[in-house]
Formats: structure tokens, sequence, C-alpha cells
């Protein structure tokens, strides 16, 4: 892998972090699609890129004179070059600064400006040793973006909104997003619906003559698909097409099952997010974690533990990993890699751990706990974690241009959703492989699963009406926000059923009917309806410490007004969340990958938009298709 360190970061951040301090009308700017990060929704991974796909991702921006970039000599400006020359120089002094005098003090309280420079820092690191600024975007006179890359060629968009209160400029979001080369052009003309889903099928179609994507591609809005089309085969080999209710490996989306389930077993006072690992798994091999993390270290990514990939994963035959258990072995005994919260880490070895805690709280399977309490709640009826050697109908099985080198062998498995990468080694001719020799048998708590683009649709749509959990953990699982003490409980019925009857649930058919392959309600969007979460930038998860994984497939964001907290001591001063709880504000953004494994998920409740693309083919086949569908929808005018 070349410079496999960051790479696997940036991966994972996607699918994870966030820092993200945004209040209902900055939200607006620093949310658009345009500037989406998810982490995903956090996004949190390293990642392929093939030559075909690297021709439309790795730009060429020698020729940028970077004495001809200036900061506008606005406050706003020159508060952003100071934050500039300081996060480029790993300054965590002058961060410091930055923040003791651009964070309002009652925030400071939360969380301080020593542990935000820190924490930030620790994300600098990842993003590479030398970064060089590109191109300098003022969207408002309030907001200023950043368009970086580092030596890998790897792009990123530093996002700053500051807000004025009582004659002082505060900061109000800083985002940190993945950026490609569509950032350094100009910006799409404003459009209409129907013109930019005309755009993204044009995109598409060249993309799958160009044999850069297969699998397929949902648009939504309001929950109801304004464009739904397949594309390529889901086997070579019999020449079996992909069809819109096809199944595709998710990667590490299924993390968000996961941080649901957590949140579920919290909500009825099965666990709580402080209980150390050691009170469900008093046998775990490393002492020092049974100790000292807690449940929300593992969430937050927060917890030191490291990942499965390594020598011992390597040399174990695949076809004997079977169960979420079976992944221990391969990091439980190894130190952890920091103190407990006082640093952030991808960790899928984090995740493994969270499912079997599920199993001990909840007293059932975590396979079957999350089948019965998420996939059948949200009726999501085609999803599972299928085992590779197992016959499943309608499935799609994975292609791959990955030739394994020495450096690669480590990381085969690890999420790779990240869209700025380097060529891996190929072969000469090209040629796709299956990927049956790079995945486990059967999928873990940290991703692996399989699901269609409907079941996801169902799925957001069912977390979003609170059909999965009461009102104040969903804000959790979208903002990182953690719900007061009065929130546990079971489910009030004060919306549709978990069990997910009620018209509410009734997603319409997907078959497109027409031609050009958009469904019927294209015509027919009721504009200001309320989606279900967002896209790939961060608004949503963001955790004010910069934690990772709060759902988001974002790099990283920094939340002010619902900072949630790595610290149990300082929680959000003792009110039930409920009171202030914004839905338009929640958005979310997911994205997984692997060699023949690609997808994404991103919604926003602002916008209304849902971007579904899932894929049969190495990234960035996935994610590439979900950054063109944000573009499209940003140019989009009411």
């Amino acid at each position: 892998m070349v410079q496999t360190k960051t790479k696997n970061h940036v991966q994972r951040i996607k699918q994870t972090s966030q820092f993200s301090f945004k209040n209902d009308d900055a939200a607006k700017n620093i949310s658009s699609w345009a500037s989406l990060s998810l982490v995903l929704l956090l996004v949190t991974i390293t990642m392929i890129t093939i030559s075909t796909a690297t021709e439309l991702h790795v730009y060429n921006y020698q020729g940028i004179n970077k004495n001809d970039i200036r900061f506008p000599q606005s406050e706003v400006g020159k508060k952003a070059e100071g934050f500039w020359l300081a996060f480029e120089k790993v300054d965590v002094t002058g961060l410091e600064a930055f923040f003791k005098a651009n964070v309002p003090p009652d925030k400071l309280q939360q969380v301080t400006a020593k542990d935000r420079a820190q924490r930030l820092l620790g994300l600098r690191q990842q993003l590479g040793k030398e970064l060089r600024l590109l191109k300098i975007i003022s969207p408002s006179p309030e907001e200023i973006s950043l368009i970086i890359a580092n030596l890998g060629n790897e792009m990123f968009k530093l996002n700053l909104l500051f807000e004025k209160q009582d004659n002082k400029l505060w900061l109000k979001g800083l985002a940190v997003d993945e950026a490609g080369p569509e950032d350094l052009a100009p910006p799409l003309p404003a459009m209409n619906i129907q013109q930019a889903l005309q755009g993204i099928e044009q995109e598409i179609a060249k993309a799958v003559r160009e044999d850069r994507f297969s699998g397929v591609v949902l648009v939504a809005k309001n929950f109801t698909p304004i464009f739904f089309k397949s594309y390529g085969l889901a086997s070579k080999e019999f020449s079996v097409p992909n069809r819109p209710d096809t199944r595709f490996n998710l990667g590490s989306i299924n993390k968000i099952f996961t941080k649901i389930a957590i949140a579920q077993l919290a909500q009825e006072g099965k666990l709580s997010l402080d209980d150390k690992l050691g009170k469900f798994l008093p046998y775990y091999p490393n002492a020092e974690a049974r100790e000292k993390v807690t449940v929300r270290h593992l969430v937050n990514m927060t917890s030191g533990i490291g990942d499965f990939f390594g020598p011992e994963f390597e040399k174990t035959p695949k076809d004997l990993i079977r169960h979420n258990r079976d992944y221990l072995q391969f990091f439980a005994s190894k130190p952890l890699a920091f103190e407990p919260g006082t640093r952030q880490m991808y960790s899928n070895g984090g995740y493994v751990v969270l499912g079997e805690i599920i199993s001990v709280a909840a007293e059932m399977d975590y396979y079957n706990y999350v089948r019965k309490n998420i996939f059948e709640a949200a009726e999501m009826k085609e999803s599972d974690w299928f085992e590779a050697d197992s016959i499943v109908p309608n499935l799609a099985e994975g292609y791959t241009r990955k030739v394994e080198g020495p450096e690669d062998s480590t990381t085969q498995q690890k999420d790779k959703s990240s869209s700025q990468q380097q060529p891996e080694k190929q072969s000469a001719s090209q040629d796709w492989r299956k990927n049956i020799y790079t995945r486990p048998a059967r999928g873990s708590a940290a991703g692996g699963g399989y699901a269609t683009a409907e079941d996801l649709l169902r799925f957001i749509r069912a977390l979003y009406e609170c059909r999965l959990l009461n009102e104040a953990w969903t804000n959790w699982v979208f903002t990182g926000q953690e719900p007061g003490p009065q929130s546990t409980g079971p489910v009030i019925d004060d919306s549709p059923a978990r069990s997910g009857s009620g018209e509410n649930n009734n997603i319409p058919s997907s078959e497109p009917d027409s031609e050009d392959g958009l469904s019927s309600p294209v015509h027919s969007i009721r504009e200001n309806e309320p989606l279900a979460a967002a896209p790939i930038k961060t608004q949503t998860s963001a955790a004010s410490s910069f934690l990772l994984m709060n759902g988001n497939r974002i790099i990283t964001t920094t939340k002010e007004d619902n900072e949630p907290s790595d610290n149990p001591e300082n929680p959000d001063p003792g009110q039930s969340n409920q009171s202030r709880i914004d839905r338009s504000r929640w958005s979310l953004g997911i994205a997984g990958g692997a060699p023949g494994i690609n997808a994404a998920l991103e919604f926003e409740a602002q916008t209304g938009f849902t971007i579904i693309v899932l894929g049969n083919y190495d990234p960035p086949a996935a994610t590439q298709m979900a950054r063109m569908i944000r573009r499209y929808l940003g140019a989009v005018k009411n």
C-alpha cells in the first residue's frame, strides 16, 4: 500500500468523525450537499484505487502557484489564515491559541482549547506530513473553505464557519471533509431536479462504459425514490446483470447497526456508555482494557484497541472466520495503543468487541439481535450477514483488480471507502478477479453484511422516524449528543410502531417506469418535507471532541451546539435534550469498502435527499458516484 497509515485513517474517518459546531442557520451552509462529509458516518479506512479510477481522482495541481492563493482581507479571512498556518505546520500551540480566541467561553468549559487542539492535531497528522493549499472558497461572508492536498494526491476540504454574537465573531463550525477535482472546478450552474437527474444519469453511464462502476444507484427525496437504476453484472462468470433488488456487501456501513444496537440497550437500561468492557467480558485477555475501556470509548473509537488485520489474520484460513467472536483472536491480547479517551484511532477491533458486549447484554447472539431489533423493525427483509460459501439468491459477486503485494496483505480487509488514493499494484491485463480470497467467510459487528438499496432506504427512514430508538437516542446516533437521564426506557409509541407497521413504512415501488430509469414520483417532490439523515458531509454526527464514528462519512467535525463528551463527568447540563432537538439538522454519511466492495449511504434531513450507491467493484467505484450525485443535487435550486 502507498502511504498506508494515512489512507487507513482517511478512509475510516469517513465512516466516522466530524467536528461540527453548527447552529440552525449555520448548518444550512456547512451541511450543504456540495460540502458533504460518512461517518460517517464517518464517515472512519484504507482504500484501493485502480488505475482506471485514479484518472478521475488524482488531480494534477502542480501548476497551481501557492503565491497566487490569497486569503480574503476580511475578519473571517484573517482568522482562517491564522488557523491554516497553525494547522499546516502541525503547531499545537497555535491551534490552542486559535481555539481560545475564537470559541465561546461556555464551549471551552465543555471542551478546553488544549483538548480541541490536541484532538485536531491527531487528525492533522493523519492527513499527511505535508499539506498544500490549492484553493480558497468563500460561500458566504461568514464561511470559508480551504481545498488542500497531501503528497499522496489525497484532497480535503477544511470548512470554517463563523457567527457574530455581541459584536464578536465566534467560530461556529469546523469540518474536515474529503474533496476532489470537482472542488477546483467552477461550480455547476443552477438547475432543476430533472436537469440534475439527467446529468447524474449521463455521468453514471459514462462510468459504466469505462468499466469504472457496477452496482445500484438510488436517489430519494423525502424517502420517495426519484432515481433508481442498476448497472453492470452481479456475476461476470454467468453474465447475470445487477438488479435494483440485488444484495451488495456493505463493508463498514454495518457499524451503524452496531451503534444503534448499543443505543437500544442503553435506552432499555441493559448497559451504560460508562460501563467498562470487563463488566460484560470478564475474561477478555487484556486486563488493562477490561478495567479502563468503556462502551463510550469503543463507540467513539477512543479505546486504544486496534484492528484485527495483521500477520495472524493473514495466515488464518478465511473459511475459519465465521462469527464475530472469531475476530477476537487477532487483537484482544495485544496492548492498548494509548490510554483510553486520550486519542482517537480507527478501530474495527473496537466494534467487534461491541458486538460481543451486545450479545451479553441482550442475552442474544449479535447477529440475531440485529436481525430482530433493526432489520425486522425497519422491514429490511433482504439484509443479513451471509456466509461466503452459502447459496444466496440475487447476491452480487465482488470483483477486484487489486494484486496483493507484501505491503498489502495486512490491509486486505480494511474498509476502503475514501476516493483519493494512489494506484495499487496492478496486473498487466487489469483483469477483474473475484474477491473470494480477501474476505472472511462471514462479516462481523465491524462490517461485512449485505443489504439492498431499498433496505437501506427503509433503514434510514425508520431511524429518522424514531422507530428504532426514542428521539433522544436517535439524536445521539445522528449528532453524538448523549441523552439525559430521562431518556432510558422503552420507545414511546408516539411515532410509527417499531415493528415497522403503519403508512409511513410504505416505500414506493423502486422499479423504474420510464425509459430514462426515473421513477414516477420525480414530478411530485414535496420540497420542504424533512427526510432522514444526511449526506456525507458532517453535519450530523460530530463529536464535539473530534471523536470518530458517529455514523458519519465525513472526515471530521466539531459540533458546538450538540457537543457530546467523552468525559462522563462533564455531561450536557442534565436536561432531557428532547426540548431542543431539531430533527431538520439530522444527517448521516457512511461509506464502506474493500477489494470488490464499495458502498455509500448519505442522508440529509434539511434537504430531504438520500443517496445510496452500492457497488461490487473496488473503491472508489461507489463513493465516486455518490460524490458526483451530491455535487449535482447541490446545484438544484427550488
